[in-house]
């Protein structure tokens, strides 16, 4: 428990200090105009999804790291030799990632235009996508960078440099932005030169210990071939399709919640609010699970496999369900935070809050089961298998049961329809790791009885 909770906490803390970013951008965009904030919040929103394709896809090198971690201490030539391969494919996948998703940035103008979008907030959605596009090769760098150090159990160097990254972005933003008057686009170059600033300044501290200095990417650059980068691929890529069916499960439910209204739209972005909070603190314990179970698959200990794997599911279970519990019993504390005082539309605000936020809560736990689910598997290497379970669950359970149910009961049905969409995923998702870690208890044990049944045989001739 020790071991997952110090692993988990940095994670947890890099998280929340990354929605500290976000939240801070949101405000210097709010100093600027309204209009800053939907040009803004649109560029952003725009961005998001082009870096899904390539985060989620790069983001898997963690979980082969983990295992070669884990594979070095009984093979340590072969497990060191994988470590570097999977940086170095990392590397090498980023890049490439980057320049193959640039013409999406060049024409995202039309796209937006044909979207339907306001003209004028086009305009300065793509002041900021122009210049916050250049922060997307560092950081998916620091991505692979933070794989590394955590698949080793560095945890607390990310969470260090998460705080950096907010510490240099804020003034940077703020200088380009308002002292020399560059506006949207200055908070992108801010955020892109902190990017910059922070993956050179981290690269050089993590390559200057010894614990990492024979990984150094920029030693043995005959070893960057494109073959590095298949078995990242082939986990990468499931992921990245779910990560985005998961995106557009809850992008679909905001555009149901906009029909009901703007107060059912308001409710909705303050219970995402919410559930990005539990999410956040169910990520980190499920990475850190993920790191530890993928170690111990590498060294072939299924006991400890299947414990941290166990203990990852509950620690996701009981955070979530304090927070839910929370929500649920005060939401009145929320109405405080998020009700403008004088705002028409308030009251009716404040009245509705409360019973949506029960049908939230629900989905805080089923949540975190299915985060810690298919985080955990894919520390085993099994991503196939989740992706479709995603989805199911997603797609032909959540959605359609949100959409109906929205016709009975309005915004707490479109929230209950995402629980059981969530649940089913969750379930699913469970059942799977448990059959996933039996098999893997299979297999550890068939092989430790194969030298067993050699030896035999070679004694008998």
């Amino acid at each position: 428990m020790k071991k997952l909770i110090s692993l988990a906490v940095p994670l947890i803390i890099s998280q929340l200090v990354a929605q500290l970013l976000v939240f801070t951008d949101v405000w210097m965009m709010a100093q600027l105009s309204i209009m800053a904030i939907a040009g803004g919040g649109l560029g952003a929103a725009v961005y998001s999804i082009v870096f899904i394709i390539a985060g989620s896809t790069v983001g898997c090198v963690a979980n082969l790291i983990a295992i070669a971690y884990g594979k070095r201490i009984s093979q340590r030539e072969a497990g060191d030799a994988e470590v570097s391969s999977s940086l170095k494919g990392g590397i090498l996948l980023a890049t490439i990632m980057t320049l193959a998703l640039q013409p999406v940035f060049f024409m995202m103008n039309d796209l937006l235009l044909m979207a339907k979008q306001d003209p004028q907030a086009v305009v300065l959605a793509m002041d900021y996508l122009d210049a916050l596009k250049w922060s997307m090769f560092p950081t998916l760098i620091l991505l692979v960078l933070r794989s590394l150090v955590s698949a080793f159990g560095d945890t607390r160097s990310v969470m260090i440099m998460s705080v950096a990254t907010v510490v240099l972005n804020v003034p940077l933003s703020y200088l380009f932005a308002f002292q020399w008057g560059m506006g949207l686009a200055g908070l992108g170059y801010g955020t892109s030169l902190a990017a910059l600033l922070i993956m050179a300044g981290y690269g050089y501290w993590v390559f200057s210990r010894s614990k990492y200095r024979q990984y150094n990417p920029l030693h043995n650059l005959r070893e960057y071939r494109l073959g590095t980068m298949v078995p990242l691929l082939g986990i990468g890529v499931p992921i990245m399709i779910a990560t985005l069916l998961e995106h557009a499960l809850f992008s679909g439910a905001a555009l149901l919640a906009g029909t009901l209204g703007a107060v059912s739209l308001a409710i909705h972005q303050i219970a995402l609010q919410c559930l990005n909070l539990s999410w956040n603190i169910a990520f980190g314990f499920s990475q850190a699970a993920s790191i530890l179970v993928g170690q111990h698959v590498g060294s072939k200990e299924p006991e400890l496999v299947r414990r941290y794997a166990k203990l990852g599911l509950f620690m996701v279970t009981a955070t979530s369900a304090v927070i839910g519990i929370f929500v649920s019993v005060w939401p009145e504390f929320l109405t405080q935070v998020f009700s403008v005082e004088g705002d028409e539309l308030a009251s009716e605000l404040v009245a509705a809050l409360p019973s949506v936020m029960i049908m939230v809560a629900m989905c805080f736990v089923v949540d975190a089961w299915q985060l810690a689910a298919i985080s955990i598997l894919r520390g085993m290497k099994v991503v196939v298998a989740p992706t479709i379970s995603t989805v199911i669950g997603y797609w032909v359970i959540g959605l359609p049961a949100a959409w109906i149910l929205m016709k009975l009961m309005g915004l707490e049905g479109v929230w209950a329809g995402l629980g059981i969409g969530l649940a089913a995923t969750g379930v699913m998702l469970v059942i799977l790791l448990f059959r996933s870690l039996a098999h893997f208890d299979r297999s550890v044990e068939k092989s430790r009885d194969e030298p067993a049944e050699q030896e035999h045989s070679v004694l008998l001739t």
